[in-house]
């Protein structure tokens, strides 16, 4: 019986990031397709036996190309993130996937990042980094970004937890907020507080009205 010297083509799938940039022509002759990815990142200068074989590569359900520097770092984020929390290196891109919260970055004013998922960026901000893709639901609201409470899944929020945080906070899940029936408009309101969800708001119908005035969901509000 004879051996198969030939070399299985391989399928890149289900990727949240797909970086080719070291890739050689040869290397990508063995990759028969990509897909389902939410960013792929090619050389900034392609060489022409390098754009070649790529043609010959299926892309399928591929959000976005990208190309950057071979030395551009790549920094990667998962879950609930608020980028004024977080400092990124020099000569690095920040790829965000998830729940993303965007205030004023200080520290980042001239960095690049990528954000995937459902995005709640502050209004009217300014020389505030380059954002070099946007991928999802996209919501704005004025907060304070140095007042914002996370919760990466979810968070039941009674009359008790409201009293002890900071006035003017946003309480950001990235699942589900569920409000107890002793939560009333008045103290909501008393605190300024505003709230996010990356799934659901569950409250009782008497603080529905108010509750979605101060609120971004990804799905919905509901009321028990």
């Amino acid at each position: 019986m004879f051996k198969n010297i030939f070399k299985k083509k391989q399928s890149i799938e289900a990727q949240a990031v797909v970086d080719l940039r070291e890739y050689t022509p040869q290397a990508l002759n063995n990759i028969k397709s990509i897909e389902a990815v939410a960013l792929l990142i090619l050389p900034e200068n392609p060489s022409s036996e390098f754009i070649e074989a790529f043609s010959k590569i299926k892309l399928d359900a591929v959000g976005f190309k990208l190309n950057l520097p071979i030395d551009k770092k790549i920094a990667m984020f998962n879950g609930v993130t608020s980028l004024s929390s977080i400092k990124l290196a020099d000569n690095t891109v920040g790829v965000f996937n998830g729940i993303v919260i965007i205030g004023q970055m200080i520290e980042n004013e001239n960095s690049q990042y990528i954000v995937n998922g459902i995005v709640l960026k502050k209004s009217g901000l300014q020389n505030n980094g380059q954002c070099l893709m946007e991928n999802g639901l996209i919501f704005e609201m004025d907060f304070d970004e140095n007042k914002v409470k996370l919760f990466s899944n979810k968070i039941n929020i009674d009359a008790s937890f409201i009293r002890n945080v900071e006035d003017g906070t946003l309480i950001a899940a990235g699942d589900t907020i569920t409000f107890n029936n002793d939560i009333t408009e008045e103290i909501i309101v008393e605190k300024n507080l505003q709230f996010f969800a990356g799934n659901k708001i569950k409250c009782n119908k008497n603080v529905k009205g108010c509750i979605q005035a101060r609120s971004c969901v990804g799905n919905k509000i509901v009321s028990e």
